[in-house]
């Protein structure tokens, strides 16, 4: 293992805390916007309040494979840009800092990045999806079970009832004026009831109906022939079907069933997880020269640079997914054209930086006579 100097623990704390920094920025919004969506669903009744927080952690878990190569470009540029505009790293070089030394510290967080983002790729972030799409299921179903709400008829069971209350306490459970008809037998049943009281079973995973002071009709609608039942209290109960998750989402597949996969689509939902982590360090390879920045330039111009690089990067990948998805691309291929494009282009600008090619042009030949003269200052 290499030994850092206190600069490499510089450079690498900066780098650090200007990608804590962005990622937690591009997290927020990400989650705003969703959490958003979430709270319409609570507030329409479509998602219970108890699930929201879950779902939206769920989702930071899956936004995270997204957000970690273009936050790391971002701190890279950011981090850099200011040493250069604060003239640390023409000290560092007066001080004899040789220029790869820069790219110690960086690639030992890109890296680190690299793995992380590998382990939320292929694992962590299908089982997050998993996880939050069957809560979105069992919301579904516990909405669709949930035979009250305040003013409005309610239809439950496939519509083997229908429940209606005119009021109820901030805990759920306390009802007052009930409506409910139910198809229980060879006819339906009209009750009505002054108060009632409703409640889940955790064992059996039955909700409960107890209803209070009320009359109870039960015949054919059109016909005289009703019996009437006057009773103190009448309890009913509201059985939910069994339900089989299944999910037929790609994305949310665990990866050990995609490889091997002779499918186009699960090959290039496997080629999209491997992407992931290899973007990491490509972009973080790009980025240290990319963040160049002589006096006379902008702090943020080479930030539109990167998002730029970025963009066509990202958008080419998206590309050869979709023609491994199409079966346009041998598996063999995937998007490692689209790795192997960015990585040239990473390396052809460091040795650029590095004035390797500078070297090459104004090199001696063998036999001793200069090709070209030295560029000025």
């Amino acid at each position: 293992m290499l030994r850092q100097t206190r600069l490499d623990r510089y450079l690498l704390r900066e780098g650090m805390t200007a990608w804590l920094a962005v990622t937690l920025v591009l997290l927020g919004i990400m989650l705003t916007t969703r959490f958003a969506r979430f709270l319409a669903q609570a507030a329409a009744g479509e998602l219970p309040r108890e699930f929201l927080l879950k779902v939206v952690a769920l989702s930071s878990l899956q936004y995270l494979v997204i957000l970690i190569p273009v936050s790391l470009l971002l701190a890279i540029l950011l981090s850099l840009g200011r040493m250069y505009r604060d003239q640390e790293i023409a000290a560092m070089t007066g001080c004899g800092l040789g220029p790869l030394a820069l790219y110690r510290p960086f690639l030992l967080l890109a890296v680190s990045l690299t793995a992380l983002t590998a382990a939320l790729s292929f694992q962590i972030g299908p089982w997050a999806g998993r996880q939050a799409d069957r809560l979105m299921n069992e919301a579904q179903q516990l909405i669709q079970f949930t035979p009250f709400e305040p003013g409005r008829f309610k239809s439950v069971a496939g519509g083997r009832a229908v429940f209606y209350t005119a009021r109820m306490n901030e805990s759920g459970d306390r009802l007052d004026t009930v409506f409910a008809v139910l198809h229980e037998g060879r006819w339906p049943s009209v009750i009505t009831a002054r108060h009632g009281v409703q409640g889940f079973e955790a064992r059996t995973g039955e909700r409960f109906v107890r209803l209070e002071q009320g009359y109870r009709y039960t015949g054919t609608p059109g016909r005289t022939d009703y019996d009437i039942l006057s009773f103190d209290t009448f309890t009913t109960r509201v059985s939910p079907s069994p339900m089989a998750y299944l999910s037929g989402k790609r994305k949310l597949q665990e990866t050990g069933s995609l490889i091997g996969s002779e499918d186009p689509e699960d090959q290039a939902e496997l080629q999209w997880r491997i992407a992931a982590p290899v973007s990491v360090l490509l972009l973080a390879l790009l980025a240290v020269p990319l963040a160049h920045t002589s006096p006379r330039e902008g702090r943020y111009g080479k930030l539109v640079l990167g998002l730029l690089a970025y963009l066509i990067y990202t958008n080419l990948i998206t590309l050869g997914q979709a023609w491994v998805a199409k079966a346009y691309l041998p598996p063999m291929l995937g998007v490692w054209w689209v790795h192997g494009l960015a990585a040239v282009g990473a390396l052809t600008l460091i040795a650029y930086r590095l004035g390797w090619f500078l070297q090459v042009r104004f090199s001696l030949p063998s036999g001793g006579k200069k090709q070209g003269s030295a560029p000025g200052p």
